[in-house]
């Protein structure tokens, strides 16, 4: 409650400028030195002379002494007289408030009002309970209290407790605050709730009335164990987040329980709409998985079956073409080569076929792998091409790599045999050149692929393979490593169209990345990406 206290014993301000006749004088004085709300007499400032003129301002008339000193307050160091000053001089925003348009219609209307209006008076920020009636000729009379601090707090907390709820209600997930209830010895026995917002309504089906109050051992019974978890989690503080299917609302919950005074907060997220489409997820990756294996274990088993027929063909137009040459015209003979080509190539694809199905069988446990000495064996195995070709062959040094040997040997095999392969077919080419090196990379420079590459280690060996043979165009880079994939025919190169989609599988298998930048005449570079040891 405002009161005034006098600190001077000069000429005191003076706070009427209305003549009032004996003896109202001495009552008007004591009405307003002791009055302990506020009294303002305001006379309207128009624009013009006519009665209806607009109202520009008000111009102070009287004020008491609790008016005189919240709008001193408003201009502390001012020493002009506040009778007969304008209202907007000390309240200058005083238009753009509640308070300006209630004046008015009071005015109009001559009918008293009553507002509230949140303002700034010096440094308090109040809210005032204003009184307005007509008072006088063009003139109003207004009485104000300003609220005592229990009012304040009162209202503060009220306007929390709105925006809490307010906040609380706009959540998409079922919150619930509970408190600890304990025995004499201060014990927890259990959990009250003490606070929800509508969504916990929503999701137990049954109204906030009959939420408050109840005990967690009877919305969700606890297990001693789980129950001994909760009360440490109080004691203890932090946080706690569980999922679990409960049986009553028949759906999946993630409950994430956080510590509060002498409690915790509930924040429950109905997640069975995630858990279905993970758990319809897995399934069809489980699928996935069991038709690949199908797939794989067919390829596996057709291309194994198909070798025996294949030998006897291939043993009987051998037989053919030894025992029964004499006996056959050209024609003839002719059909028996043909045989025997075909019979060779369909030798070399059941084989491809057969080392591509075995990859993804059973493998053996990843060491490290020195590939400076796969690269080696690799060389004594093609020894005989290159040098029949006359090839130049520059390998920097190699780094050692977590992998399986047998593989990585068959991938650079593969690589380095398509490189003496695919060479232009003509006497005055160049001989072919072979450059391999390496470096190290992190795992953001690994080009993004449809491949499946695991997840990515901290480093990784970017190898590069590189010649100078016939090259191809590049908008078929994502059918090379494909099988059975040629880009060139039979006649000029042979091959099955396996060795590249070998070479990825390998790659994959090792949570790597493989691809490659060519140029038709111009040679190619293959890009080897493998997690380093």
């Amino acid at each position: 409650m405002s009161s005034f206290i006098p600190t001077s014993t000069a000429e005191p301000e003076p706070l009427s400028n209305l003549s009032i006749p004996a003896p109202f004088d001495t009552l008007w004085n004591q009405l307003l030195t002791h009055s302990t709300g506020g009294l303002v007499g305001l006379v309207a400032v128009r624009q013009g002379e006519e009665a209806d003129a607009p109202i520009t301002d008000f111009r102070y008339q009287f004020l008491n002494e609790v008016a005189r000193r919240d709008t001193r307050d408003q201009q502390p160091d001012s020493k002009e007289p506040i009778i007969g000053a304008h209202l907007s001089d000390y309240f200058p925003s005083i238009r753009q408030t509640t308070l300006w348009k209630t004046y008015l219609d009071v005015l109009v209307t001559g009918q008293p009002r009553r507002v509230e209006q949140h303002y700034q008076i010096g440094k308090r920020d109040i809210q005032v309970t204003q009184s307005v009636s007509p008072f006088g000729s063009d003139g109003l009379l207004l009485s104000y209290t300003e609220p005592s601090d229990l009012q304040q707090l009162t209202r503060r907390l009220a306007h929390q407790t709105i925006l809490l709820n307010g906040v609380l209600n706009s959540s998409p997930n079922a919150i619930l605050v509970f408190d600890a209830i304990r025995d004499v010895n201060q014990a927890i026995t259990d959990f009250q709730v003490t606070m929800t917002n509508r969504q916990v309504a929503q999701l137990a089906q049954q109204p906030d009335s009959q939420l408050l109050g109840q005990l967690l051992s009877v919305l969700y019974p606890l297990k001693p164990d789980q129950f001994d978890r909760l009360c440490e989690l109080v004691r203890t503080g932090g946080s706690l987040v569980i999922d679990r299917y409960v049986q009553q609302y028949a759906r999946w919950l993630s409950i994430s329980l956080t510590t509060l005074n002498d409690g915790f907060v509930a924040t429950v997220q109905d997640i069975s709409e995630d858990r279905h489409m993970r758990r319809q997820l897995e399934q069809t990756v489980h699928s996935l998985h069991q038709s690949n294996q199908s797939l794989e274990q067919f390829a596996y088993i057709a291309s194994h079956d198909l070798q025996e027929p294949l030998r006897k063909i291939v043993s009987f137009s051998d037989v053919l073409k030894t025992q029964f040459s004499d006996e056959m015209n050209d024609a003839a003979a002719d059909l028996v080569r043909r045989m025997q080509l075909s019979a060779g190539r369909m030798r070399d694809l059941v084989s491809d076929l057969l080392n591509y199905a075995r990859l993804s069988g059973t493998r053996t446990a990843f060491r490290a792998v020195n590939l400076n000495h796969i690269l080696a064996q690799v060389m004594d195995d093609l020894e005989f091409s290159i040098h029949d070709q006359r090839a130049q062959i520059q390998i920097e040094p190699l780094p050692t790599v977590h992998g399986d040997a047998v593989l990585l040997h068959q991938l650079f095999q593969n690589l380095v045999a398509n490189a003496l392969k695919f060479q232009p077919d003509s006497p005055e080419a160049p001989a072919p050149t072979i450059q391999i090196s390496s470096r190290l990379t992190s795992a953001e420079s690994v080009p993004n692929s449809s491949q499946e590459v695991n997840t990515p280690p901290q480093s990784y060996v970017w190898i590069t393979v590189t010649d100078n043979g016939i090259g191809f165009n590049e908008k078929y880079l994502g059918q090379i490593f494909t099988i059975f994939q040629r880009l060139h025919g039979r006649s000029h190169y042979t091959g099955t169209g396996m060795g590249l989609a070998i070479c990825r599988k390998v790659v994959d298998i090792h949570g790597g990345c493989i691809t490659a930048n060519s140029a038709e005449g111009k040679g190619t570079t293959f890009h080897i990406y493998l997690p380093i040891a």
